[in-house]
Parts: structure tokens; sequence; C-alpha cells
């Protein structure tokens, strides 16, 4: 009974903040892109992760975006997009995102307390039309965008829950720097 209360009580130490600050993300009333193709992440040299974790990490990603309405349209990778009508202006409207594992730290028990793991991500996004790369405002030379998730519990335990949850924290970490509230910069 004491162990069981102990996984419940730091369960929810783990993924309540992770539940609040995704209720704090609320959706764009009106999408700021026409597309936005996301292709698979990567992993530096050194980094492992299992293809379970990619998989679901990358339906998390997706999924995120598309609640998050930053684009009318979120595809996988090599999905086929009408692009067409391409892009004018900085105001780019369709884009590709390609993410990359630089490093990974995962969470461990240490004796009655565990400690949570982290990974670190770059995402760099580009015009679909020109493959030119776009920077994040308002520094105009940052064309990589660099956060760290949580890997609020154990790979071994439960690596579906852990990469999901990894998933929706990158994105809206990326929602949050490249559409931030006052984003006018998407006007020029």
């Amino acid at each position: 009974m004491r162990k069981s209360f102990l996984y419940v009580a730091l369960a929810c130490i783990a993924f309540g903040p992770l539940v609040l600050a995704a209720q704090g993300i609320k959706p764009l009333s009106k999408p700021q892109f026409k597309s936005i193709e996301v292709k698979q992440f990567t992993f530096a040299e050194g980094v492992q992760l299992s293809p379970d974790f990619s998989k679901h990490f990358y339906a998390s990603f997706l999924a995120e975006l598309q609640r998050l309405n930053i684009s009318a349209q979120v595809v996988e990778d090599g999905a086929a997009v009408n692009d067409t009508q391409g892009s004018h202006g900085f105001n780019p409207q369709f884009i590709v995102l390609e993410g990359k594992f630089v490093a990974v730290k995962e969470g461990q028990q240490k004796g009655d307390k565990f400690e949570v793991g982290s990974a670190n991500l770059e995402i760099r996004w580009f015009r679909r039309s020109d493959h030119r790369a776009l920077s994040f405002p308002p520094c105009a030379a940052c064309e990589v965008f660099k956060t760290k998730v949580t890997l609020s519990g154990s790979l071994q335990n439960d690596e579906q829950k852990v990469a999901e949850s990894a998933g929706v924290e990158a994105a809206d970490a990326f929602r949050t720097k490249v559409i931030p509230s006052k984003a006018s910069w998407l006007d020029m």
C-alpha cells in the first residue's frame, strides 16, 4: 500500500507541472501558416532512443502542433502538400521542420527518490519553396531553436507515456518561441 502511494505521489510530482504547462498553452485563434511538414527527428552521434520512443514522440509532437492551430495543416514527413501558391515575403506559408535529439539523460531511481531525465532538442525550420532557413524572433541570426524537454519517467517502465509527454512539451515550447503573444514579425 505504501509503495503504490509513493508511486502515485511521484507520478503527480513528475506529471503535474507538465499537465499545468500544457493547459497554459492555448491554441491560436487562426493558423499562422498554411502547412507545416515535420520531418522525422534524427539523433546526434551517441544518442540512442528506441524506435518506439521515436514513433510515440513524433506522433505526439504532430498532434500537439495540430491542437495548437499553428498551421492549417500539419503533415508527416514526405506527405504530399499542395504548395503551388508558394511563399511571399518573410511570411512563409509552407514550412518544414527538422528536429534532432542532441543529448539524452534518462531519469533514474536514486534511493527512494526518482531523478527526472531530460532530452535536448534542436529544431530548424525552412521555407518549403526554397529551403531557406528562417530565424526565430527577435534574433535575426537564430536559425536553430534549442529546447530541453523532461523525460518524466523511466524509459524502461513506460516509454510511451514518457515519449508522448516529451512530444507535447517540445511542441508547446516551439509554439511559444515561434509565435509569442505579440507575433507582429509574422506580418512583415
